[in-house]
């Protein structure tokens, strides 16, 4: 069964068909005039040929030497003039009530016996009375009919043919014709090729939309050729395009991200909780002497307090993507890194601690506009990752001052460093250079993700340098808040 949507025309086919029928319109209306004008003129020149047959027998006779109808004789044909009667055509000299003048009419004159029938053909007086011609046809041919008084109230009819007249005007037809074909054809080519130049960058966008609906989303628009309003659109649907994959892209990031996370997540809780499960388990058997139970509960709650931490920096890497704008206020970033300082003491008392720049002057704050809580965080995970991955006696330097109209924090450790491919993948979850020591010291993996997203939620910038055997140094940068305020 056929199905009842047409296909729908091309837009190159139906520019054509426009331009071939208005240009047709045209040359009919051309063809018309030209025809009509020719006609016209060609009439008009024969009318003038009858107008001049009767001034020739005018100036050739004297209205006395000219026929009577009262009085026409047999030989009253002699004076009509001889440029009238050596005419092969057919013509009748008239009385005033529009009678043929019999003897004027000769048997051997040829066309000249057709008189009684032109005369029949028109109205002679009426013709003569207007001073126009008519077109008349006489044995199969068609003539053109000129009354004219003469002799008083005498008519002359004369007529003039039509034949050559009537061919010139068909050939200037069937040459119209050619031509105009001619020039349909070479119109109707012309728009094809003009058509398909002008309407090809919109193949090329058929082609790249076909191409990106089969997952080429690398395919681009051509940008060779075009209108300067092709070239406008085709630079914003590549534009366009650009974005639509980038985005394509950071969305697959984020569903392997997501992924990645989820994997990690579980595979970070399995692990203490497996270790929780057997340690229960052990007990509900009574497998466990009263040391053993002692340092099981001691298991058991390390790896809970663990979990919280895992679980409370989860939380926070939320909070933080859900709200990425964090309040704002002034914030003393020194009071922050000094006390974060005095903490990492608190726990490792032989660790060699140094202030610089501003956390020697404890009367100059440096503000910064944030989240005091969420700073607090930051500062506090830096001085972890390095109190976690480096040894206990390992010097770390804790700096803030202001630099380029910005407040500059930075931590400098002298530990072991990181080789530059782990370097490159520090701010990764749940990512680790070296697990075991991480695992020991406690380290969830989260503690740098956290730091930069904290410092995105404040605009800032995050710079790390380090090399193995070299050390690492954090470098993080704030807008200062005496300039923003």
């Amino acid at each position: 069964m056929k199905s009842g949507l047409r296909r729908p025309r091309s837009l190159r086919g139906s520019l054509t068909l426009v331009n071939v029928a208005l240009l047709a319109l045209g040359l009919i209306l051309a063809m018309a005039a030209s025809l009509v004008g020719v006609w016209t003129i060609l009439i008009g020149q024969l009318d003038d040929t009858l107008r001049q047959d009767v001034q020739d027998v005018r100036a050739s006779s004297s209205p006395s030497s000219l026929p009577s109808p009262a009085s026409a004789a047999p030989d009253t044909c002699a004076a009509v003039p001889s440029a009238v009667l050596h005419r092969s055509a057919p013509y009748a000299l008239l009385d005033s009530r529009g009678r043929v003048v019999r003897s004027c009419v000769r048997e051997s004159d040829g066309p000249r016996r057709n008189a009684d029938a032109l005369a029949a053909s028109v109205s002679p007086v009426a013709l003569a009375d207007r001073g126009e011609g008519a077109s008349v046809r006489l044995d199969g041919e068609v003539y053109r009919v000129g009354a004219q008084r003469v002799a008083g109230d005498g008519i002359l009819l004369s007529t003039a043919p039509m034949a050559g007249m009537m061919a010139t005007v068909k050939k200037l037809f069937l040459l119209e014709l050619l031509v105009s074909a001619a020039l349909l054809s070479l119109l109707a080519l012309l728009t094809q090729r003009a058509a398909r130049r002008r309407l090809r960058p919109l193949e090329d966008m058929v082609q790249t939309a076909s191409a990106i609906a089969a997952g080429h989303l690398g395919s681009r628009i051509p940008t060779a050729g075009g209108s300067s309003e092709v070239t406008e659109l085709r630079t914003a649907l590549n534009s366009m395009l650009q974005q639509v994959e980038t985005a394509f892209r950071c969305r697959e990031e984020a569903s392997d991200q997501v992924k990645r996370f989820a994997a990690d997540a579980s595979h970070e809780l399995r692990t203490p909780l497996a270790t929780i499960r057997g340690y229960a388990q052990l007990f509900d058997k009574g497998m466990l002497g009263p040391e053993e139970q002692e340092r099981a509960i001691g298991r058991i709650a390390s790896e809970a307090d663990r979990m919280n931490r895992l679980v409370e920096e989860l939380l926070a890497l939320a909070r933080l993507e859900q709200q990425p704008q964090p309040q704002r206020r002034p914030v003393d970033l020194a009071l922050l890194a000094r006390e974060a300082a005095v903490d990492l003491l608190a726990v490792q008392p032989g660790r060699p601690v140094t202030e610089a720049g501003a956390l020697k002057r404890e009367d100059e704050p440096v503000p910064v506009l944030g989240d005091e809580g969420l700073l607090r965080r930051l500062v506090a995970n830096l001085l972890s990752n390095v109190s976690v991955h480096t040894p206990p006696e390992a010097p770390v330097t804790v700096e803030v001052t202001r630099e380029d109209e910005a407040v500059l924090l930075r931590v400098r450790d002298d530990g072991p460093g990181m080789r530059p491919e782990d370097a490159a993948r520090i701010f990764d979850r749940f990512f680790r250079a070296d697990p075991d020591r991480a695992r020991r010291t406690g380290g969830s993996g989260l503690g740098m993700s956290i730091v930069q997203a904290v410092v995105q939620a404040h605009d800032g910038t995050l710079r790390v340098e380090t090399g193995l055997g070299e050390g690492m140094t954090v470098e993080v940068r704030f807008p200062d808040a005496q300039l923003t305020t």
